[in-house]
């Protein structure tokens, strides 16, 4: 009798000690879910109806399964590694282009001064449809784009369609910088510099251009990061040091585990603690634009004029794994100095559905102070000192945007009209906004809300459930009345749809510098910066209320 409780005691015990020690050794999961996974892909290598491509299948499924925890976390191979480490260095060997795939053909939207693709004659809107007697019809976008980078001197055979004609060339490829800083300029005592990209040579150029404009005579700096999606954070660590002195707190990372949590200090020397700074952001500032704009708002250092910024508040380290392939992943959240965190996305708590939640809906909205005392929030972005929208909010424009039909308009402009003598004065007029609406008629062209589209995914429904003759009437009608409401919103945002082909025109005209000048002279939000840098009174009661 004792002898049988003894055995089924220690078996119970047996049995708890593995159930407690597997269930809390994630390992155990781990190692469970690897069996799981290899014995599914055997049995599709032995089984199913058609031949897979397993590298390309376990890539995607390994990218998917990262992006699942946040977008920012992901899986690279050997050439997805070798393009980001090209970024962070600020160069790679290629044409000196920036593409799109349309149409199976690799559409060139911008080309930069003294490249390759420039001094061979390339144009923007160039239509690449043969790389190396392939047709880029037959690959995919990340194919095609690494087909173009190539070492320094090596050659490359291009077929282009520009115009309806078709031309041959042959490109040698050259070392293309990705410069941090794409502009600057001095206009009156005001300095502008523009940079999009905190690469290894971010503080460097940036320190360089801040230096050369107060040579030049600048009293006062406008610094433009909009459209700047971040990059490596020593990089904005110094930049924010140019203007705060040494030993100041620009940014805090804290993570799950102790050894990410870390303080970044200003360690040098400032350049100029005085001089009256304005920060130009919009929604597509992240990551080190935050951390720039954010530092300096909460030090009462500059004043931020734009749109809130995108809410990148997170930290991410890549990491080797075999075969020459990386996993980057999110390691820490980062506080700015006033202790905000800035974070938009709550990936760590999802609805019912899987979406991720906002921040502020899972944590309590707080309120934090600046050096001087004036109130900042968190959760969300940096909001502007001077809010201003940066944003196409227009459906219809997004539609004409997103369909390229303003890109190809300038493309038809680019070859019939004459170019311009200088950037600055250039502007298109009535008479050109005629030959937008022609250019739209001729080419059939109707953009569409997304009401439009939903109504029209109505109507084909209901055409597969033989519903046409009672409806097809009406819709028409909606349609008829849709393009007559359409029309009227297209003339009434006349002013922003010329300004977006004129922005365009001007960099194929002019390339970088030429569109500086003309936004340093159209630009609301530079003008704006003007305004507030020029009202000495103004600019201090911003930064003490």
């Amino acid at each position: 009798m004792n002898s049988i409780f003894y055995k089924r005691f220690f078996s119970i015990l047996f049995f708890l000690s593995f159930y407690f020690a597997t269930a809390q050794n994630p390992y155990f999961d781990i190692s469970k879910q690897m069996e799981i996974y290899n014995d599914m892909l055997k049995k599709l290598s032995t089984n199913y109806i058609d031949e897979i491509n397993f590298g390309d299948l376990i890539q995607k499924t390994n990218r998917k399964m990262l992006n699942g925890l946040d977008r920012f976390t992901t899986y690279y191979d050997e050439q997805g590694i070798l393009d980001q480490k090209m970024r962070q260095e600020g160069h790679f060997g290629g044409m000196g282009i920036s593409m799109q795939i349309k149409d199976s053909a690799i559409l060139i939207t911008r080309i930069y001064k003294n490249t390759p693709a420039a001094n061979e004659g390339l144009q923007v809107g160039d239509q690449i449809i043969e790389i190396e007697n392939k047709k880029v019809s037959d690959m995919n976008r990340k194919v095609a784009s690494s087909i173009l980078k190539g070492e320094k001197g090596s050659k490359i055979a291009l077929v282009i369609k520009r115009n309806g004609k078709i031309i041959n060339k042959k490109i040698t490829r050259d070392d293309i910088p990705l410069n941090a800083v794409t502009s600057t300029k001095l206009v009156g005592d005001i300095g502008y510099i523009r940079f999009v990209k905190f690469n290894q040579k971010a503080s460097s150029q940036t320190k360089m251009a801040l230096l050369d404009l107060k040579k030049q005579g600048a009293k006062k700096i406008i610094i433009d990061v909009r459209g700047n999606p971040g990059g490596l954070l020593n990089e904005v660590v110094k930049i924010v040091n140019f203007f705060v002195p040494k030993g100041k707190v620009v940014v805090t990372t804290k993570g799950r585990f102790k050894k990410y949590d870390k303080t970044y200090l200003t360690k040098n020397e400032s350049i100029d603690e005085e001089i009256p700074i304005v920060i130009l952001v919009n929604n597509h500032s992240a990551s080190a634009s935050e951390i720039l704009s954010g530092s300096l708002q909460d030090y009462d250092r500059a004043v931020i004029i734009g749109d809130t910024t995108y809410g990148k508040g997170l930290v991410q380290r890549t990491f080797k794994l075999k075969y020459g392939t990386y996993m980057k992943q999110t390691i820490s959240k980062y506080f700015i100095p006033s202790g905000r965190l800035i974070q938009k996305i709550d990936y760590w708590h999802r609805d019912k559905n899987g979406k991720p939640l906002l921040m502020s809906e899972n944590l309590p909205e707080k309120n934090y102070q600046t050096a001087h005392g004036r109130t900042v929030h968190n959760l969300g972005g940096v909001i502007p000192d001077i809010v201003m929208e940066d944003e196409i909010n227009n459906p219809l424009i997004r539609d004409l945007l997103k369909k390229n039909v303003l890109f190809d308009f300038a493309t038809w402009y680019y070859y019939n009209k004459e170019k311009p003598s200088y950037a600055s004065a250039f502007s298109l007029n009535d008479k050109d906004f005629e030959s937008f609406l022609n250019y739209l008629k001729q080419h059939d062209i109707h953009p569409q809300t997304h009401t439009e589209k939903t109504i029209k995914k109505a109507y084909e429904k209901a055409l597969k459930e033989k519903q046409r003759k009672t409806i097809t009437d009406s819709y028409k009608k909606l349609l008829e009345a849709y393009a007559q409401e359409n029309l009227k919103t297209i003339q009434a945002h006349k002013d922003q749809i010329l300004d977006l082909i004129a922005r365009d025109l001007v960099y194929r005209y002019f390339y970088i510098d030429g569109y500086t000048e003309y936004t340093l002279q159209k630009d609301q939000m530079i003008l704006e910066a003007k305004k507030v840098l020029n009202d000495s009174a103004r600019y201090h009661m911003i930064l003490h209320n």
